[in-house]
């Protein structure tokens, strides 16, 4: 779909607007003690993040990964100095819902079936988010190579999931109604299941909304316009989910893939396709990704492009190894070890830009980016 200037412009402006909007949990620095209570939404081999009333904060503690799931209730007892709590006590109340009592139960398969570490850690992660029991030094072999998004479940997963159940659901029913609505049943539960982060709610929506319009409509889908629908809903669920990281990088990888991606033709289209929108997303949360995550790893794009294969491995690899297929095992665990060799190819210090340098040089990398999607049009135009 054509993009107005004026459409383009807004989408610029909303899109600039996210990325300033404050992420919330940002504390004063001051030593206080005292006891916090609320509910943990992320967790990893160092420690948990802590959603209160008061605001969102860090706890260092290594135990809660073996006993706390996303969406669990915790008492804490601990010395806060910013953002961050060291805790004297915890107390850890596991959620009874349906989907957390699975993700246990799912973890528990996994201690129980795949003893390497990395292996088991790298399909929890994948495949429910329980980032948790990835180690430590496999996390950081992410970190340094700009591929960390890759292990918290994302838009990407969530679309990758999608494929499947669809492929899956057209060889039972084929193009009938009952294919299109089983994938879309599906991707729910995977939601669901995987703990309804805001990016996969947001992927799990679009994802839906274009099963359900295959399924009654069909022809062309436009991106666009499901990105704004999916916001919209998205809002409506969840009032704050602007001020969520993780909510601003999914529906701005979106956005920016939408107004700057492109789909290269030829014989070497299936590397510089995926390549340029490593390239497009990078570039266009250029500001965020310096904010979240200190800096931006250069290599990033290519290591992410390079990744892809083994992930979906993982994944699949995975699935059947915790569904009982026990002989893949050596199979797994051989891909997530060639998986870290090749990260450690690009493993490479973050590169840090001042503002005065960083927004320039964002805004510059947008037009070029723009020229490059709309370049057959721009060529018409002036030849």
């Amino acid at each position: 779909m054509e993009l107005k200037p004026a459409v383009t412009a807004l989408l610029f402006a909303a899109l600039s607007a996210a990325f300033l909007l404050p992420g919330g949990g940002e504390t004063d620095q001051n030593t206080v003690q005292g006891i916090w209570r609320g509910a943990i939404i992320t967790v990893t081999a160092t420690g948990a993040m802590l959603d209160t009333h008061t605001g969102t904060f860090w706890i260092s503690e290594a135990d809660l990964c073996t006993n706390a799931l996303r969406g669990d209730s915790v008492l804490v007892l601990g010395v806060r100095r910013g953002k961050y709590i060291s805790p004297l006590s915890i107390r850890v109340k596991q959620s009874n819902d349906v989907f957390s009592i699975t993700r246990r139960r799912f973890r528990n398969i996994l201690a129980e079936r795949i003893s390497n570490p990395e292996a088991r850690g790298l399909t929890g992660g994948l495949l429910m988010g329980l980032r948790g029991l990835i180690p430590e030094e496999t996390a950081n072999a992410f970190r340094d190579t700009g591929t960390s998004h890759l292990l918290a479940l994302s838009g990407l997963h969530t679309v990758i999931v999608a494929f499947v159940l669809t492929l899956s659901a057209g060889a039972i029913f084929g193009r009938r109604p009952a294919s299109y609505l089983t994938a879309a049943a599906g991707i729910v539960l995977f939601v669901l299941l995987s703990g309804g982060r805001a990016s996969t709610v947001r992927a799990g929506i679009m994802s839906v909304l274009g099963l359900l319009w295959m399924c009654f409509r069909g022809g062309r889908l436009h991106g666009l316009s499901v990105w704004w629908l999916a916001l919209i809903i998205s809002l409506a669920i969840s009032p704050d989910i602007l001020s969520d990281r993780g909510a601003q990088m999914s529906f701005g990888a979106v956005l920016a893939l939408l107004l700057f991606g492109k789909a290269f033709t030829g014989r070497f289209s299936f590397i510089f396709s995926p390549l340029y929108a490593g390239v497009t997303v990078t570039a266009g949360l250029m500001p965020l990704i310096t904010e979240v995550y200190g800096g931006m790893v250069l290599w990033g794009p290519a290591a992410t492009v390079l990744s892809l294969p083994f992930m979906v491995s993982v994944m699949v690899l995975g699935t059947l190894a915790t569904a009982g297929v026990t002989f893949l095992i050596p199979l797994l665990e051989w891909t997530t070890g060639a998986w870290t060799e090749m990260l450690s190819v690009f493993s490479s210090r973050s590169v840090t830009f001042p503002e005065y340098i960083l927004w320039p040089v964002w805004v510059f990398s947008l037009f070029v980016l723009r020229v490059i999607s709309k370049w057959n049009g721009f060529h018409r135009r002036f030849r």
